[in-house]
């Protein structure tokens, strides 16, 4: 009988610990690509920050991506349900901030880019404090554009 009680508290054990990674996995995702919008489809990308210790901060994670010359593109974030902060995207060329979507004290969403040369771009997620936390984010093209539209901008 003990068995029997120990292997369902195990197994109770073990299904509490799997509907906590599922607020971090491909729910996330599904719901940033549904955000999306109409834009084309380029890239997501996945962040999971854990603390090491109790003492320290988490910090950030960096993608490397290479960005087209005149296009405008749109990443969108949306926040796992157990964060106690939501993340902060920067997209950077080399020191030189881009995009982001914290702005004047409020988080957005969304945030959008033109971008004038292609080369690789650094794209980072942090929380605010430095807490630990999930997030996914989906890179979409809006529009392509061309030579004179972007000269004209």
């Amino acid at each position: 009988m003990k068995r029997i009680i120990f292997s369902f508290l195990l197994i109770f054990a073990i299904s509490g610990f799997t509907s906590v990674n599922a607020q971090c996995g491909e729910e996330l995702l599904k719901q940033a690509l549904k955000e999306m919008g109409d834009g084309q489809y380029i890239k997501d990308f996945k962040v999971d920050l854990k603390k090491e210790n109790k003492d320290a901060s988490v910090g950030y994670v960096r993608f490397s991506i290479i960005l087209n010359s005149r296009s405008h593109y749109m990443f969108n974030v949306v926040n796992g349900s157990s964060n106690t902060e939501n993340v902060i995207l920067q997209l950077k060329d080399g020191d030189k901030l881009l995009a982001t979507n914290f702005s004047k004290g409020k988080l957005y969403d969304k945030c959008q880019v033109i971008i004038g040369k292609t080369k690789v771009y650094n794209l980072e997620f942090s929380f605010k404090g430095g807490v630990e936390g999930c997030a996914s984010a989906v890179l979409s093209l809006v529009k392509q554009y061309t030579a004179e539209e972007m000269a004209a901008q």
